[in-house]
């Protein structure tokens, strides 16, 4: 049976060049030549602290929750690394620890938390240069006494007669 021109051109073509040219790689231009630019150089030396005169010492902070009403359950606790002078609430934060915030400047009293002992708002202190206990709580009254209401104004004068001329 005879065969059309197409159709004997593809089958005089090798097999391995079209499968050669679905395997080769990806190029990408001007990505190539970032990625190349970024790799490591083995002519600059061992590699130190960018910038840091010496390495930083990390302190431990244990997190103790809240008792529990129960006795069959534990008082959460957990621990976390941190840089010292990093804010409470970032460190509170990125540990999943549960702290209720309102105002961010330490006047509310809402974000406090137990330090060693003393009681601090979490949302502006700072981690100290030592290990540290801290315990939070589930919910926490404000320290300070609420604020009293202002009296309420008087009534305002009535309006003056009409005058008549």
């Amino acid at each position: 049976r005879p065969r059309s021109v197409a159709s004997g051109l593809a089958a005089t073509r090798p097999r391995s060049v079209a499968s050669a040219h679905r395997r080769a790689a990806v190029r990408m231009g001007l990505f190539d030549a970032l990625a190349e630019s970024m790799k490591n150089d083995e002519t600059l030396g061992k590699r130190e602290g960018a910038g840091l005169s010496k390495e930083v010492e990390l302190k431990t902070i244990t997190w103790k929750g809240p008792k529990p009403d129960n006795f069959w359950e534990q008082q959460p606790v957990s621990t976390s690394q941190v840089v010292p002078g990093q804010k409470l609430a970032d460190v509170a934060r990125q540990s999943g620890i549960p702290i209720k915030y309102s105002c961010m400047e330490g006047h509310c009293r809402v974000c406090d938390v137990v330090v060693d002992g003393r009681r601090v708002p979490a949302c502006v202190a700072r981690c100290q240069k030592k290990d540290v206990t801290i315990e939070y709580f589930g919910s926490v009254a404000p320290t300070k006494a609420p604020r009293k209401q202002p009296p309420p104004l008087p009534p305002p004068p009535p309006p003056p007669p009409p005058q008549q001329q």
